[in-house]
């Protein structure tokens, strides 16, 4: 597993190139997006406090960052696995986007789903930390169990591939929780972090973009470590529909 996130870092720094080409213009919308936000007065990271600025205004872009997260993260996992070729122009937004936006949703969805149960069964006696970490470690074992299904999403595999998952996930989900950790929180804590702190101290802009440079790195790792598990756990991909 060491390995594996080892090599995911090492293959992502190796093709940034190529990444930058796929991503580079999604960046460009999202910090777009960020701009727009930041001279509107709408602040889309934790540091909103005050609920200033229009929402209506900052979601649409916070959906174009979101979907261009998605998409460099399909065409990354379907060059390593299937060889597609260099986009022409950006990550394409095609069926395949669709699909891992929808097993993104569905999975997300069922991870958080034992939070929820946690929080319902022990918050009325108040125990409100406990069921906020027996919530988060049940929450890491279900997405560990099911993260094989956002890469069959991108691949093509028909269905959302939940029940493949969960059987090829059986007796690794324990290092497979480690290494979306490991291929996700750091990228997540320094952009987010750096990026809330820049603009806690004046500059917004500045902060929101290191933000928003990080998110779309993390997207890179995931995305190759995504496909390596895929490989080491499933085998060959199947073919494209």
């Amino acid at each position: 597993m060491a390995s594996m996130i080892a090599d995911a870092y090492r293959r992502t720094w190796a093709d940034r190139a190529a990444l930058t080409r796929a991503g580079g213009l999604w960046v460009l919308l999202s910090l777009l997006g960020d701009l727009v936000a930041v001279t509107s007065g709408v602040e889309s990271g934790p540091g909103d406090t005050e609920g200033t600025g229009a929402p209506a205004l900052a979601f649409p872009f916070a959906l174009i960052g979101w979907i261009g997260l998605s998409a460099l993260t399909v065409h990354r996992v379907r060059v390593l696995l299937l060889e597609d070729p260099p986009p022409r122009l950006m990550a394409p937004l095609d069926r395949h986007v669709v699909r891992y936006i929808l097993a993104e949703l569905v999975v997300g969805a069922l991870a958080v789903s034992p939070s929820l149960v946690a929080l319902v069964l022990l918050a009325p006696i108040g125990d409100v930390p406990l069921a906020v970490s027996a919530g988060t470690v049940a929450a890491l074992f279900v997405f560990a169990r099911l993260h094989l299904a956002l890469a069959a999403a991108a691949i093509g595999e028909r269905g959302i591939a939940i029940e493949r998952s969960w059987r090829a996930t059986s007796r690794v989900w324990p290092q497979a929780a480690i290494g979306l950790i490991a291929c996700s929180l750091p990228l997540a804590l320094i952009g987010g972090s750096t990026g809330a702190a820049i603009a806690g101290s004046g500059v917004p802009l500045t902060g929101s973009t290191i933000a928003t440079l990080g998110a779309y790195a993390q997207a890179c790792v995931l995305a190759t470590f995504l496909a390596a598990s895929w490989r080491r756990l499933v085998g060959v991909p199947p073919p494209t529909v």
